[in-house]
């Protein structure tokens, strides 16, 4: 088979395909699921009580609400992104590079678009449970204030999905697994802190405000936090939309990329 010919059948794409490997690392994930869930879990609740009930000692309101209750969907936002980047950077890295776990499935009837759409939903799998769980503690917490609540679910597959596109697509330039730590020191940590988490955009100069508006993050965190406290309407739409159209144009990169560099 030429080159060309083994490129374009790389693209065939089939949603069996790519249930089935989302059900292989399924069964693989779940064996690890406890111990891989926990530390991410604690981390945020750490974050939301270290900043919710101590800061919020100083700070008690941000927009006529209670810090702790402004903080705690933007912790939940977070904890959805950084469920699904670390699923489709590292571990997929490990999967593609060291495992060489894709050379083997790509030897089946999957096409390397199967195994990255499986890649896909099995990193936003992850991160909907990782924010179904933390949803529960809010509501043990009193910490969700309206029934739209029940709407976040959806919300939370669409941000973690975008997520997981983000970071197959960083993953498919990525040779050495060291280079991950310039996407979470450089443009995650950063984006956690500047994404409207911990404080709103509102006091902000309007170039910040324009800046704070390019992350992904940002959107995903004022859709949950509409969700959580009530306030949710046309800006919510637009925010899920921000999420989607981001997804939507970066789908196929990661696809296309590994096409090329796999089968060179």
């Amino acid at each position: 088979m030429t080159s060309a010919a083994r490129l374009r059948e790389s693209f065939a794409f089939s949603p069996r395909g790519a249930l089935r490997m989302w059900q292989r690392n399924a069964t693989v994930g779940r064996k690890t699921l406890v111990t891989t869930l926990m530390p991410r879990f604690l981390e945020a609740i750490a974050y939301l009580a270290i900043m919710g009930l101590g800061l919020g000692t100083y700070l008690t309101t941000v927009e006529g609400v209670d810090y702790v209750d402004f903080i705690a969907p933007g912790v939940l936002a977070s904890t959805i992104m950084f469920g699904a980047i670390i699923e489709t950077t590292y571990n997929a890295f490990v999967r593609i590079h060291v495992r060489r776990v894709v050379e083997a499935v790509v030897t089946t009837p999957l096409s390397i678009a199967d195994v990255v759409v499986g890649e896909y939903l099995w990193a936003a799998t992850r991160a909907v449970v990782y924010g179904l769980i933390f949803l529960l503690v809010m509501v043990a917490f009193g910490l969700v204030h309206t029934p739209m609540a029940l709407l976040l679910p959806p919300v939370f597959a669409i941000g973690a999905l975008t997520f997981a596109v983000l970071g197959m697509a960083y993953t498919s330039f990525v040779s050495n697994i060291e280079h991950f730590n310039i996407l979470f020191t450089g443009v995650l940590t950063p984006m956690f802190l500047f994404g409207g988490v911990f404080f709103p955009f509102s006091g902000l100069p309007d170039w910040a405000q324009v800046v704070g508006w390019c992350l992904p993050l940002s959107h995903l965190v004022a859709a949950t936090r509409d969700l959580t406290l009530g306030g949710a309407g046309l800006g919510t739409l637009a925010h899920v939309g921000a999420l989607l159209a981001l997804l939507v144009v970066l789908f196929p990169f990661p696809a296309a990329r590994l096409s090329r560099t796999l089968l060179r």
